[in-house]
């Protein structure tokens, strides 16, 4: 489903608007997206694993969850929304920080978020979500070994237990 995005220039000012589908495939539009690690009290990361109908990178672990930032939202409000539409679940969320992220056929600002899982019950939206699992960091580097994971949740997991 297309969906309308702020534009944005590099200092992530908004200088117009442009639909999705155009911003994921000429990296001369910038647009703004959201990221989410979420934790629970054994130090485990919730990742999920992406619904196999995605048109980009289909049933491979990414980040808990993530999603655009739609025109005229605040990149907070977007990253609570995306959280209650994945996985069915509200918890506070900490911004971490911003990147600029280049990846071959885009480019966005990331805002980043931290969050502690609260016990919910999940509720996945199968259309985004094959899966969602915690995993250990002993877990987690198993499961990048023998399983597809989108190379920036690699490089953010990897940095939040300060994996080299």
């Amino acid at each position: 489903m297309d969906e309308l995005l702020d534009l944005v220039n590099e200092r992530d000012e908004v200088i117009g608007e442009v639909w999705k589908s155009e911003a994921n495939s000429n990296p001369k539009l910038i647009h703004r997206e959201i990221a989410i690690l979420i934790q629970d009290k054994k130090n485990r990361l919730l990742l999920q694993q992406r619904s196999k109908n995605k048109m980009i990178q289909p049933g491979y672990w990414a980040v808990s969850c993530a999603g655009h930032v739609g025109k005229g939202e605040n990149p907070e409000a977007a990253a609570y929304r995306e959280l209650r539409e994945e996985l069915g679940i509200e918890t506070e969320l900490k911004f971490k920080n911003k990147i600029l992220d280049r990846p071959h056929n885009e480019t966005k600002f990331y805002y980043c978020y931290n969050g502690e899982y609260n016990n919910e019950n999940f509720i996945l939206q199968k259309e985004e979500v094959e899966k969602a699992k915690f995993f250990s960091k002993k877990e987690y580097l198993e499961l990048e070994k023998n399983e597809k994971v989108t190379e920036k949740s690699i490089e953010w997991i990897r940095e939040y237990w300060g994996i080299k």
